[in-house]
């Protein structure tokens, strides 16, 4: 796990019974996004363990609450261009969020996946040119931005829901929140 050096700002944003959180960079752009807690101590510490200096000021509050809306099955144009998507480098010094070229790729190409609609890894791979399904698999499982970077929209190839760091209810209540109909963990492709 990369930790960061610099400070960030953690802004956070609470809706019905949820804390929604996203860190941004001195520089404004989101460097993680913390998936949904019920408790905000959970919430801060899953941000903390990747950027262990920062300060929580609500000044992306309004942003945070578009990340909500996303969560809840709203439709966004949220703005890919707030995130950052710098690579590691070791000859920079400057911190970077993503830590290869095709961790980058592979969250771009989900990012890609219009609201409604769902990918395999079978589908992200093929876009990314490999046949490294499970590379893919992990790649996503690291994602730093889940909901605007929607990682819970890439199913297994045999329509069962896969995995998901925040667990396989949660990445049901998203599918569910988009309009999804779910039997057996298994996505019906029929809305």
């Amino acid at each position: 796990m990369n930790k960061r050096k610099d400070l960030v700002i953690i802004s956070i944003h609470k809706t019905n019974k949820l804390y929604f959180a996203a860190a941004f960079s001195q520089k404004g752009k989101i460097v993680r996004i913390a998936l949904p807690q019920t408790n905000l101590e959970d919430l801060v510490t899953e941000i903390s363990n990747y950027h262990p200096k920062f300060i929580i000021n609500n000044m992306y509050d309004e942003i945070v609450g578009i990340i909500a809306e996303i969560y809840h099955g709203n439709t966004s144009n949220f703005d890919i261009e707030l995130l950052e998507l710098n690579i590691s480098n070791e000859s920079s010094h400057e911190t970077a969020t993503l830590n290869t070229t095709f961790e980058r790729d592979v969250i771009l190409e989900v990012a890609s996946i219009p609201h409604g609609q769902v990918k395999t890894y079978k589908e992200i791979a093929t876009a990314v040119k490999t046949q490294g399904y499970r590379a893919v698999g992990t790649a996503i499982g690291k994602n730093p931005f889940p909901i605007v970077v929607p990682c819970h929209r890439v199913v297994r190839s045999d329509g069962k829901i896969g995995g998901f760091r925040g667990g396989k209810q949660m990445k049901i209540e998203m599918l569910i929140n988009e309009g999804f109909k779910i039997k057996s963990d298994k996505i019906l492709l029929e809305k």
